[in-house]
């Protein structure tokens, strides 16, 4: 299944928005359990940028770039 990079933006908000809960969870809590559940959901989110956060027409890395178009080729994303 390939991943559009509106659903790849859509998970690494999902996977960052959930870290902070956990972490908040298990920091009230003193959970050990959800500390690192959010800690694994912060590394996916991570890893999920760095490999997944790519231009569909060139393959770059579009880094931090929100915008509609593609800052290496030029192409609407």
């Amino acid at each position: 299944m390939k991943l559009n990079l509106g659903q790849v933006r859509f998970l690494l908000v999902v996977l960052a928005a959930l870290g902070l809960v956990l972490l908040t969870l298990a920091r009230a809590f003193w959970s050990t359990v959800l500390l690192y559940g959010g800690l694994i959901c912060y590394v996916l989110s991570v890893l999920v940028w760095f490999v997944l956060n790519r231009c569909p027409h060139c393959h770059k890395r579009l880094g931090r770039s929100t915008s509609l178009y593609c800052p290496h080729c030029g192409e609407k994303l």
